[in-house]
């Protein structure tokens, strides 16, 4: 399948509210689906949407979007990233974000509850754009 078909492909089902959200993906494929729905829900939002440790076909695919707000987007390869549950925490008080799209996993349940209240009370709304993962909410 050729991007331009990719992109005409039924729009996934995620939630716009504040707060935590899982997207299971079953390939690389489909990450870059969901980050090109993600993108496009929240482009003209007032924030920054932050993406946290793309996969490559994720990062090609941001390189091909000419109608997206490119300016307002803020990128963090998963080499920068030391400290996942950490990073997300500041970005989400920071109060500038008004979406994070995150490939990284989340490990931890109990942090992952942690950054899911925080994130529904300071009105931002997270994403984590897993492979797998053995708990959701």
């Amino acid at each position: 399948m050729n991007s331009a078909q990719s992109r005409q492909q039924a729009p996934i089902a995620i939630s716009n509210q504040p707060g935590l959200h899982y997207c299971i993906n079953t390939a690389e494929q489909q990450a870059s689906q969901y980050l090109n729905e993600l993108l496009e829900r929240h482009q003209h939002a007032s924030g920054w949407t932050l993406i946290l440790a793309p996969e490559t076909a994720s990062l090609k695919m941001l390189t091909e979007l000419e109608a997206l707000q490119q300016n307002r987007i803020l990128l963090i390869h998963r080499k920068q990233i030391q400290d996942l549950a950490g990073t997300l925490k500041k970005a989400i008080l920071a109060g500038t974000c008004s979406c994070i799209i995150n490939f990284a996993e989340l490990t931890d349940l109990q942090q992952s509850q942690e950054l899911a209240v925080l994130a529904e009370c300071c009105g931002c709304t997270v994403y984590c754009v897993a492979t797998h993962t053995s708990w959701c909410h």
